[in-house]
């Protein structure tokens, strides 16, 4: 006589695609009402505070609150992750490779970018508003301090969250994919070549993540990514 399993106990399967939507989207509302709310407030005539300095407290203050979340998710989703140990750069020789590796695709990702871009649109303002917020700005340690903080919200939650999460449920390649498409369609609202170059970008972050198991590289890989394009911008190599 066959055995049969209570109806309570079978688990309907983890409709996992909309789930790592729905924790994208929700996590990605955490940083980005901290840092632009702040920046709004501080830097607002009321507080009269230099928009560099209200820029980087607001990008502190969306750290603190990514870095809750993602503890806060860790558990709650059983993402199995160290949330001690979640930015080891040892073994050093390894993290260094990859992150070296990584440097050199982010690179090459770029100068394609740039060089399409240049050919191809050289009309699009996108990039206005950013030139507009750093042009005249002499604080550069805080501003590339920004950049870099704001980098690591979105690596933590879309490395640390929302890769782990479909990983856990689908499998490394799709979380790949998915992480990746999400991270470039969450910058919406640009042309397909922007959106094809972070997509890339975000395959690269994934890829170091799962090399070194560590957030430290994909960050800083972010973050030079963000200042190198600010840059750019500033300097006005793409008008």
């Amino acid at each position: 006589m066959e055995e049969t399993i209570p109806e309570a106990a079978v688990k309907p399967p983890v409709n996992w695609l909309w789930r790592a939507v729905v924790l994208a989207a929700i996590t990605l509302m955490v940083p980005s009402v901290a840092y632009m709310g702040l920046f709004e407030i501080l830097s607002s005539p009321y507080y009269g505070m230099p928009k560099y300095l209200a820029e980087f407290l607001g990008a502190s203050a969306a750290l603190f609150l990514s870095l809750l979340t993602l503890k806060v998710l860790n558990d709650r989703e059983a993402l199995g992750l160290d949330i001690k140990n979640l930015f080891p750069v040892r073994p050093f020789r390894r993290t260094a490779l990859v992150f070296l590796a990584g440097a050199a695709a982010e690179a090459v990702v770029i100068a394609v970018y740039l060089v399409l871009a240049l050919k191809y649109y050289r009309d699009y303002e996108g990039g206005t508003g950013i030139a507009k917020m750093w042009l005249g700005n002499d604080k550069w340690f805080f501003v590339f301090a920004s950049t870099a903080l704001y980098a690591a919200c979105e690596e933590i939650f879309l490395r640390g969250i929302v890769f782990t999460y479909i990983k856990k449920h689908a499998g490394f390649l799709k979380a790949l994919l998915v992480s990746s498409l999400i991270f470039s369609l969450m910058h919406g609202g640009r042309l397909w070549l922007s959106l094809l170059m972070i997509f890339f970008s975000g395959v690269i972050y994934a890829l170091a993540y799962e090399k070194t198991r560590s957030l430290a590289v994909p960050c800083l890989l972010h973050g030079m990514h963000n200042s190198a394009l600010r840059v750019i911008l500033v300097l006005g190599l793409l008008e």
